[in-house]
């Protein structure tokens, strides 16, 4: 026990002081105080040498009725230490002084345990287990750590067991304890092992009550050593819990606990998928597989009469969140609330959520339809982008019923995801809201994922190309190969492209690799003519695949060229670089299209709104006589389709090449000129040139090409990017009006393209 020393005009106070030993320098400083004191805010400042020490204080309440300030404090020097012991008024201070080196004992946890409560164990044990070690380095002090065991097996002589159930990943096991209800709120939770004290980050979850009131706690953490016990230190707001993991066991496989214990437990089960997915890619793809190995039973209410019924039968989980969706009837107005249940946590409410559209259902008798109302909704963040493909929802009737839905396995891979998201809603139903609000975000996180993952793509020569190419031109393949040889034929027989250009082609659909690149070699052996092919890793869109072609590309001027794209005769591409060259103002170039019949089809691209507001693109004179006078005028435009770009390699890799966040294919060539534009570079149409495009017939066999709600997507994404910069560039076209027509040149087609594809 310690003595204090009054100072001058200080009031006299009974005061029990005590000094403990927790490390090698640092000390527990003890101060109760009698009832009444007249310390009614106490406090405890400590100095050593002139300088003020560390230290951290809490209050203690001990069981009959007295208080304790506790203040653990830091101490190497050799100067002792002076306590000032005050209410925060310097009249009523009270100073001892003492030399903590003369304590040689660590702290004896039942001492310190006597006479506290219940609140105050808990208190105590809080700063034992983590603010004071963090805050004075103990977390790795041997003998810190083996006063802090015998603390907290004091407290809890007989800890129960927190049993690995499951072994996960990366040498991560499934814990499982119980804890005493009621239910309560877990505020941390500590682990104390051959490698210190540490607080676990990783998230618990905590089941409701039991019949006996108990919780059964869930809890990711590392597998324990081969020897020697690990203690888990449980706090909650109102108890402070202790569990011993045992050593080294056999856990069973993630696989049996699944087909077992979580089978049927929708919350659990999405928890554990969400905590092994921010694990590591394994855990992820562990996670994947559990849930397509042993898939839950779909649930849906079917009913023929007035009762509500429903069925869930979208639910994508990527990045963005939850895109759920179905249908429900409710004629009587019965539903109050939909909600959709968490792996762990209240469920989420969803009903205002919901886009919903009309739909008809069949009878049961297959002969009668019911009205319905289809929906969609997207809920942001669900799972932190874990691959939960069976989430649970709860649709919550006024009378009190709940009617649970659960839909049948749910695809994973991004590519899927967003074939499914562009048909969640009806093209006629779309609205620029439900874009914004629902759709939108799905599909720029499945660009996001097919971008981030899309692996290297592989390169095959044939034949040996131009050492030093003027043009690179390069294009896209995906699935239609027909007018290769059609293609090859014109470009083989056109001298200068022969000598000049560099011929690449991108297979975007690389499960066909073996054929296209049998029908390469066979054209490169019938007309002499170098060809690269390069293979994507997995197919990537349009976008995606341009991109990987230009970075294959050595010539200085790239023409980026559709499959479908047939030239109607010779000198076409040197005719375009040519224009590239006036003061280094043209950013790019593009031809005149015609159809096969000889219309146009692309005299260059213009911008227009639609009745919603939502920018959409044009054709110049699309359907009009190849021979039409204004479309015959080389001019600056507004853009230029990507079926036939040409502009320098440079400026195509400065501004970062197409933008694949466009989905599929539309809008991101408009996208690049409109960037070409903000550069402060022109865009000119030459219709001195010309080349045959069978519009649309590379893109047509897109499984994901669903021309309604893809091609809304993609305008909206325009005019959300660029509505004030349309504005002004169509204004300012507007009023610069068209410039006098000339002669259009004579076009020799080389061979009636119908009968030349149909071959």
């Amino acid at each position: 026990m310690l003595t204090p020393a009054p100072v001058p005009a200080a009031d006299t106070a009974s005061m029990n002081l005590a000094l403990y030993r927790l490390s090698g320098s640092v000390y527990l400083l003890c101060w109760t105080l009698d009832a009444p004191s007249p310390f009614g805010r106490p406090a405890i400042s400590l100095s050593s040498g002139g300088r003020r020490l560390p230290s951290a204080s809490i209050l203690l309440e001990l069981k009959d009725g007295r208080r304790r300030v506790a203040t653990a404090f830091r101490y190497a020097g050799h100067d002792g230490v002076e306590a000032t012991f005050s209410d925060h008024h310097v009249a009523n201070a009270v100073t001892a002084n003492f030399d903590p080196v003369l304590i040689h004992e660590m702290a004896d946890p039942a001492e310190l345990l006597a006479d506290l409560g219940p609140r105050a164990r808990l208190t105590l044990a809080a700063a034992l287990s983590g603010s004071w070690p963090t805050m004075f380095g103990m977390t790795g002090t041997a003998v810190y750590l083996s006063f802090l065991r015998q603390f907290l097996l004091t407290l809890s002589p007989k800890p129960e067991p927190a049993l690995p159930v499951a072994r996960l990943v990366e040498g991560k096991v499934l814990l499982e304890t119980a804890l005493p209800g009621p239910r309560a709120t877990i505020r941390a939770i500590y682990r104390i092992d051959g490698a210190g004290l540490s607080r676990v980050s990783e998230a618990a979850r905590l089941a409701p009550a039991d019949r006996a009131g108990r919780q059964q706690l869930h809890l990711v953490a590392d597998e324990a050593p081969a020897s020697g016990s690990v203690l888990l230190l449980v706090q909650t707001e109102t108890s402070f819990l202790v569990r011993v993991i045992p050593v080294r066991q056999a856990a069973p496989s993630l696989g049996r606990w699944w087909a077992g214990k979580a089978s049927g437990r929708d919350g659990l089960r999405s928890w554990l998928v969400e905590q092994l997915s921010g694990l590591s890619e394994q855990g992820r793809l562990l996670a994947i597989e559990m849930q397509r190995r042993l898939p839950l039973a779909a649930q849906n209410v079917r009913r023929n009469d007035d009762l509500p019924s429903a069925e869930l039968d979208l639910a994508l989980c990527n990045a963005s969140g939850l895109l759920l969706g179905g249908w429900y009837r409710d004629p009587d107005g019965m539903v109050e609330q939909v909600l959709l249940h968490r792996g762990d946590g209240a469920p989420t409410p969803i009903l205002d959520r919901m886009e919903r559209f009309s739909a008809v259902l069949p009878g049961a008798n297959g002969v009668d339809r019911l009205a319905a109302t289809r929906f969609a909704a997207l809920v942001p963040g669900f799972a932190k982008g874990a691959p939960v493909l069976q989430p649970r929802c709860e649709i919550r009737l006024k009378s009190g019923t709940s009617l649970f839905l659960r839909p049948a396995l749910q695809p994973h891979d991004p590519a899927s995801i967003r074939a499914r998201a562009l048909a969640a809603i009806p093209p006629q139903h779309l609205t620029a809201s439900m874009l914004e609000r629902t759709l939108a975000p799905v599909l720029a996180a499945c660009q996001e994922t097919l971008r981030a993952s899309l692996p290297e793509p592989a390169i095959k020569l044939f034949g040996d190309p131009p050492a030093s190419p003027a043009v690179s031109v390069v294009i896209p393949l995906y699935k239609v190969y027909e007018f290769l040889r059609v293609q090859v034929a014109a470009f083989a027989g056109d001298g200068w492209f022969a000598g000049n250009a560099e011929l690449i082609y991108v297979l975007d659909s690389p499960e066909h690799e073996a054929e296209v690149a049998h029908l390469i070699g066979g054209l490169h052996l019938a007309y002499g003519l170098p060809i690269k092919l390069v293979v994507m890793g997995r197919n990537g869109g349009f976008s995606a695949a341009c991109n990987a072609g230009a970075e294959a590309a050595r010539g200085d001027v790239l023409a980026l060229v559709n499959s479908d794209v047939i030239p109607a005769g010779d000198g076409w591409l040197p005719a375009l670089a040519r224009r590239l060259d006036r003061r280094g103002r043209i950013g790019a170039v593009g031809p005149k299209l015609l159809y096969d019949d000889g219309s146009l089809q692309h005299a260059g691209l213009f911008f227009q709104r639609d009745s919603k507001g939502v920018w959409l693109n044009h054709h110049y004179f699309k359907g009009m006589p190849g021979r039409y006078a204004p479309a015959n005028v080389e001019r600056a435009v507004p853009g230029i389709t990507g079926a036939c770009v040409v502009m320098k390699r440079a400026i195509f890799r400065d501004l970062g090449g197409f933008d694949d966040g466009f989905v599929i294919g539309d809008y991101e060539d408009s996208d690049l000129c409109l960037r070409i534009r903000r550069a402060g570079l022109d865009i000119l149409y030459v219709p001195d040139v010309a080349l045959y495009h069978l519009e649309r017939q590379s893109i047509s066999r897109s499984a994901d090409y669903t021309r309604g709600v893809a091609s809304q997507h993609n305008a909206w994404l325009q005019t959300r990017r660029w509505d004030g910069e349309i504005e002004r560039l169509m204004a300012e076209m507007d009023r610069g009006g068209l410039q006098i027509a000339k002669p259009e040149p004579e076009i020799r087609p080389r061979a009636n393209l119908r009968r030349a594809t149909a071959a």
